[in-house]
Protein backbone atom coordinates (compact mmCIF):
# COMPACT_ATOMS: atom_id res chain seq x y z
CA UNK A 1 0.00 0.00 0.00
CA UNK A 2 2.66 2.49 1.10
CA UNK A 3 4.70 1.70 -2.27
CA UNK A 4 1.25 2.25 -4.01
CA UNK A 5 1.07 5.81 -2.31
CA UNK A 6 4.11 6.30 -3.39
CA UNK A 7 3.88 6.36 -6.70
CA UNK A 8 0.97 7.94 -6.72
CA UNK A 9 2.43 10.97 -5.02
CA UNK A 10 5.75 10.94 -7.81
CA UNK A 11 2.49 10.57 -10.63
CA UNK A 12 0.62 13.36 -9.38
CA UNK A 13 4.24 15.42 -8.74
CA UNK A 14 5.57 14.69 -11.66
CA UNK A 15 1.84 16.20 -13.67
CA UNK A 16 2.18 18.97 -11.11
CA UNK A 17 5.88 20.00 -12.61
CA UNK A 18 4.89 19.45 -15.96
CA UNK A 19 1.50 21.75 -15.80
CA UNK A 20 3.53 24.67 -14.08
CA UNK A 21 6.53 24.39 -16.88
CA UNK A 22 3.20 24.86 -19.45
CA UNK A 23 2.16 28.07 -17.61
CA UNK A 24 5.09 29.26 -17.26
CA UNK A 25 5.90 29.30 -20.83
CA UNK A 26 2.63 30.40 -21.85
CA UNK A 27 3.05 33.38 -19.49
CA UNK A 28 5.86 34.18 -21.20
CA UNK A 29 4.84 34.37 -24.60
CA UNK A 30 1.63 36.20 -23.48
CA UNK A 31 4.28 38.70 -21.61
CA UNK A 32 6.54 38.91 -25.06
CA UNK A 33 2.95 40.01 -26.76
CA UNK A 34 2.09 42.49 -24.39
CA UNK A 35 5.58 44.19 -25.05
CA UNK A 36 4.35 44.44 -28.81
CA UNK A 37 5.98 41.26 -30.27
CA UNK A 38 3.84 40.69 -32.97
CA UNK A 39 3.84 37.22 -35.13
CA UNK A 40 3.44 37.37 -38.39
CA UNK A 41 0.09 36.02 -40.06
CA UNK A 42 -0.81 35.31 -43.36
CA UNK A 43 -3.39 37.22 -45.35
CA UNK A 44 -5.82 36.40 -47.56
CA UNK A 45 -4.98 37.09 -50.93
CA UNK A 46 -8.53 38.73 -51.47
CA UNK A 47 -7.44 41.16 -48.12
CA UNK A 48 -3.85 42.05 -49.01
CA UNK A 49 -5.13 45.80 -50.92
CA UNK A 50 -7.59 46.19 -47.84
CA UNK A 51 -4.70 45.76 -45.82
CA UNK A 52 -2.35 47.68 -47.29
CA UNK A 53 -5.08 50.62 -47.59
CA UNK A 54 -5.29 50.04 -43.67
CA UNK A 55 -1.29 50.63 -42.72
CA UNK A 56 -1.37 53.56 -45.54
CA UNK A 57 -4.30 55.29 -42.84
CA UNK A 58 -2.44 54.36 -40.05
CA UNK A 59 0.73 55.90 -41.51
CA UNK A 60 -0.38 59.20 -40.74
CA UNK A 61 1.86 61.06 -38.09
CA UNK A 62 -1.36 62.61 -36.37
CA UNK A 63 0.46 63.59 -33.06
CA UNK A 64 2.85 65.69 -34.57
CA UNK A 65 0.91 67.13 -37.30
CA UNK A 66 -1.81 68.10 -35.46
CA UNK A 67 0.52 69.72 -33.24
CA UNK A 68 1.93 71.66 -35.59
CA UNK A 69 -0.97 72.94 -36.74
CA UNK A 70 -2.71 74.01 -33.50
CA UNK A 71 0.83 75.87 -32.57
CA UNK A 72 0.18 77.63 -35.88
CA UNK A 73 -3.56 78.33 -35.69
CA UNK A 74 -2.51 79.40 -31.88
CA UNK A 75 -0.01 82.33 -32.82
CA UNK A 76 -3.10 83.83 -34.98
CA UNK A 77 -6.06 82.45 -33.24
CA UNK A 78 -8.10 85.66 -33.67
CA UNK A 79 -7.47 86.07 -37.61
CA UNK A 80 -7.42 82.53 -38.77
CA UNK A 81 -9.60 79.63 -38.48
CA UNK A 82 -8.96 76.07 -39.44
CA UNK A 83 -11.74 73.88 -41.12
CA UNK A 84 -11.07 71.35 -42.74
CA UNK A 85 -7.13 68.84 -41.93
CA UNK A 86 -7.52 66.22 -45.24
CA UNK A 87 -4.60 63.91 -45.52
CA UNK A 88 -4.02 61.63 -48.28
CA UNK A 89 -1.77 58.79 -47.19
CA UNK A 90 -0.82 57.27 -50.56
CA UNK A 91 1.11 60.81 -51.49
CA UNK A 92 2.02 61.91 -47.82
CA UNK A 93 -0.08 65.01 -48.35
CA UNK A 94 -2.13 66.75 -46.31
CA UNK A 95 -4.79 69.86 -47.44
CA UNK A 96 -5.34 72.41 -45.30
CA UNK A 97 -8.57 74.72 -45.64
CA UNK A 98 -8.75 77.51 -43.61
CA UNK A 99 -10.76 80.91 -43.04
CA UNK A 100 -9.06 84.10 -42.24
CA UNK A 101 -9.98 87.57 -42.31
CA UNK A 102 -7.62 89.68 -44.53
CA UNK A 103 -5.63 87.82 -47.30
CA UNK A 104 -2.50 89.17 -45.77
CA UNK A 105 -3.44 86.71 -42.18
CA UNK A 106 -4.12 84.41 -44.78
CA UNK A 107 -0.12 84.73 -45.81
CA UNK A 108 0.69 85.00 -42.27
CA UNK A 109 -0.37 81.74 -41.62
CA UNK A 110 1.19 79.99 -44.94
CA UNK A 111 4.47 81.87 -43.20
CA UNK A 112 4.20 80.20 -39.93
CA UNK A 113 3.11 76.70 -41.73
CA UNK A 114 6.32 76.84 -43.72
CA UNK A 115 8.47 77.11 -40.65
CA UNK A 116 6.89 73.82 -39.07
CA UNK A 117 8.87 70.97 -38.61
CA UNK A 118 6.50 68.26 -39.34
CA UNK A 119 5.51 69.73 -42.76
CA UNK A 120 7.24 70.22 -46.06
CA UNK A 121 6.55 72.47 -48.46
CA UNK A 122 3.19 73.91 -47.59
CA UNK A 123 1.68 76.22 -51.19
CA UNK A 124 -1.40 77.85 -51.40
CA UNK A 125 -3.71 76.10 -54.26
CA UNK A 126 -6.44 78.58 -53.58
CA UNK A 127 -7.87 81.24 -52.42
CA UNK A 128 -11.47 83.17 -52.73
CA UNK A 129 -13.48 85.70 -50.70
CA UNK A 130 -16.45 85.10 -49.55
CA UNK A 131 -19.01 86.94 -50.72
CA UNK A 132 -22.28 85.39 -48.98
CA UNK A 133 -20.49 85.85 -45.49
CA UNK A 134 -21.26 89.81 -44.41
CA UNK A 135 -17.73 89.76 -42.67
CA UNK A 136 -16.67 88.81 -46.18
CA UNK A 137 -13.54 86.38 -44.52
CA UNK A 138 -10.87 84.91 -47.37
CA UNK A 139 -11.33 81.00 -47.65
CA UNK A 140 -7.77 79.30 -48.57
CA UNK A 141 -6.51 75.89 -49.16
CA UNK A 142 -3.02 75.08 -48.75
CA UNK A 143 -1.91 71.85 -49.49
CA UNK A 144 1.62 70.57 -48.02
CA UNK A 145 3.64 67.32 -47.66
CA UNK A 146 4.13 65.96 -44.25
CA UNK A 147 7.78 64.49 -43.17
CA UNK A 148 8.10 61.04 -41.25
Amino acid sequence: MCLAGLIACATVGYAFDSKLLEKQNLEARLEARSRGHRTIERVAPENVLAVAAIERELSVPWSPLLAELESASADLSAKVSLLQVQPDPGKRVVRITAEARTLPDALAYLERLQKCSALRYPMLESHELRKDDPQHPIRFKIAAQWRT
